[in-house]
């Protein structure tokens, strides 16, 4: 199908980046999606499979250089181009104040959150360069715009270098036809928020304080964090490059 889009969304097994392939899909997008967990994979292929755009999955664990520039070779061969990127895959840390947070576990941030995220974007520049046409959105956090009080600061320095990078890549890609934009969303009621809760003496009361540093009073869904990064990757925003958008209920307006 010569006029299909190809699009790669990192981390969609589930949370903001199932909901970015769902509608992807919806809107007639080639979408593969990627992740360490095979069965969750596959389960979210058979969910859309019928959809206008097709679906595919792709095993790769993003703190493996290897792993990553074996899937893109795929993609090179199978598709040939990357029209979108979302590169979306994270993971949170703990939440332990920062004398004793463990190396090992920064380490990890930093492999996934920003070398994971880094080295995607290092093969899919390349693939967008053959037409000197895409887009990608990077996601981080509105712990990457300001400083989080909620003891995560590892996890909030690599969210802040996921925005140096998107900001000084698009000044680099700019003149290639190629955008480079970051979405940083507020509490998402997502699997990583919801081990957050549960790992709390009383996970309904820490619930309640998460809801409550949002101005309007509620935790977002991963599809309204979705229809934000669907717009950064459309030729709606197509004057728009090297931003960091915030999708936070006003929680970065205080």
């Amino acid at each position: 199908m010569r006029d299909e889009k190809i699009a790669i969304v990192t981390g969609g097994n589930s949370g903001i980046g199932k909901a970015v392939a769902d509608l992807l899909t919806l809107n007639g997008v080639c979408t593969i999606i990627c992740g360490r967990r095979e069965e969750e994979g596959q389960k979210v292929v058979k969910n859309f499979s019928g959809r206008k755009g097709r679906i595919i999955f792709k095993k790769c664990d993003l703190s493996s250089t290897d792993q990553i520039q074996a899937m893109f070779s795929e993609i090179e061969k199978e598709f040939g181009r990357l029209d979108y990127a979302v590169n979306n895959a994270g993971i949170g840390g703990l939440t332990v104040e920062l004398h004793k947070y463990p190396e090992k576990v920064f380490d990890k941030l930093l492999a996934v959150n920003i070398k994971g995220l880094w080295n995607c974007m290092r093969f899919e520049i390349p693939l967008m360069l053959k037409n000197e046409v895409g887009s990608i959105v990077n996601i981080s956090s509105i712990a990457g715009l300001n400083g989080a009080d909620w003891l995560v600061s590892p996890y909030s320095a690599t969210k802040h270098a996921v925005i140096g990078l998107t900001k000084s890549a698009s000044l680099e890609y700019a003149t290639k036809n190629i955008r480079i934009n970051a979405v940083c969303p507020g509490f998402i009621l997502t699997e990583m928020l919801e081990g957050l809760f549960n790992s709390s003496p009383n996970p309904e009361q820490a619930k309640l304080e998460i809801q409550a540093k949002h101005p309007v009073n509620r935790i977002a869904e991963p599809l309204e964090i979705a229809k934000a990064v669907l717009f950064l990757l459309s030729e709606d925003s197509s004057f728009i490059t090297g931003i960091a958008m915030p999708v936070d209920g006003g929680y970065s307006a205080r």
